[in-house]
């Protein structure tokens, strides 16, 4: 039996070795996504789900799966779900009203959800969804803030109905459950190429106010970088912690460190990357050169970018557009990466409404794409 305790790199190549090898189902023309859950000294734990790599979003069957760190042994998968029962009391906690019937509903990358409804109001529906990364009461509470105090015609958000002693439980088990309204709409990914470019032009305008108005969310002085944490919701009551979004540690006090602690993450996952050894034989030692050599050589100027607090992950897929007027945001969702960090960090999300969706997430320019 091995002695040293498994890494996180050696643990994911057993976790793809086993769910590619059919351990939670037919695998052949599919992808396997995943994330970690939990670490501890004897054991990972992660969620894992196969999925096509093409087509529209759609439930998906998530799986937990736990790799014992000393014996490299994989647990029995076992499918992360809400009972019908949970689900009604849930429900009957935060809202006062009875479930009436649930079913499956698209799920972000890192959560399952559930839409119901209730017999109190046909009109209304809920989203449940389950959630093991980020803290749900902080979401809440910043949800909460943002609908109190920004203009929702800038920056709309589904208002939120926390569920009483729902952070004592995410704290015990690792999961946490968020209930929010269901805003009906279109997830705006697969409509913005299709928009004309005046209509771009709207848009992005409009995504661009939603992204300023963040910056009214107050943060503590001096301002650092890191997760932008809410508790309950008040002026003082954001605190900034470490980074988990890339699990870069911090809070960092300057740009500079942040930006020399995130060159450093991102030349290991070039080094880990696999498919494109030909660009790696072409560039790796002169990046990893410049990582060795000229860290310290980043200018001074990187201090006068603006920290500001952020939806890190305010991208199309989190983005609801109305029906009948595609250039409307109904509402912005998913806050589970929320920053105190540079504006300009965000440059990958600004850049994506340039370009044609492409699978590098890197594609041919719109036409006009200057005048977006």
């Amino acid at each position: 039996m091995p002695t040293e305790l498994l890494t996180q790199d050696a643990a994911v190549s057993i976790l793809l070795a086993y769910c590619f090898g059919g351990g939670i189902g037919a695998s052949q023309g599919k992808a396997v996504t995943y994330s970690l859950s939990s670490a501890t000294p004897s054991v990972f734990s992660w969620w894992a789900t196969l999925q096509d790599s093409d087509g529209p979003p759609m439930p998906v069957d998530r799986y937990l799966i736990e790799i014992d760190r000393r014996s490299r042994e994989v647990s029995h998968p076992k499918q992360v779900q809400i009972p019908e029962t949970e689900l009604a009391e849930a429900i009957l906690a935060a809202t006062g009203q009875r479930l009436a019937s649930s079913s499956r509903f698209t799920d972000g990358s890192l959560s399952v959800s559930y839409k119901v409804t209730v017999q109190d109001d046909p009109d209304v529906a809920y989203v449940v969804q389950l959630r093991h990364f980020g803290q749900v009461t902080s979401m809440d509470s910043l949800i909460s803030w943002i609908s109190t105090n920004i203009d929702p015609r800038i920056l709309p958000v589904p208002p939120v109905f926390p569920i009483p002693g729902e952070r004592q439980r995410q704290e015990a088990i690792g999961i946490g459950r968020q209930i929010t309204r269901f805003i009906p709409g279109d997830m705006a990914f697969p409509i913005y190429p299709t928009l004309s470019h005046d209509q771009r032009l709207i848009l992005v305008r409009r995504i661009a106010l939603a992204f300023q108005a963040c910056w009214q969310i107050p943060m503590p002085e001096p301002r650092v970088i890191g997760e932008l944490i809410a508790d309950g919701g008040e002026v003082g009551g954001f605190t900034v912690g470490p980074d988990r979004h890339c699990d870069l540690g911090g809070p960092f006090s300057s740009v500079r460190e942040y930006l020399r602690a995130y060159l450093r993450y991102s030349f290991v996952a070039l080094e880990k990357q696999n498919g494109i050894d030909e660009y790696k034989e072409w560039f790796q030692s002169h990046i990893k050169g410049f990582i060795d050599q000229h860290l310290d050589d980043i200018p001074l100027v990187v201090e006068d970018i603006p920290i500001v607090a952020m939806h890190t992950d305010m991208r199309l897929h989190n983005i609801i557009l109305s029906s009948e007027t595609p250039t409307d945001i109904r509402a912005i969702i998913d806050w589970e990466f929320v920053a105190s960090a540079p504006y300009a960090s965000l440059h990958s999300i600004i850049e994506n409404l340039f370009r044609q969706q492409a699978a590098n997430q890197f594609g041919p320019e719109f036409d006009r794409a200057d005048e977006l």
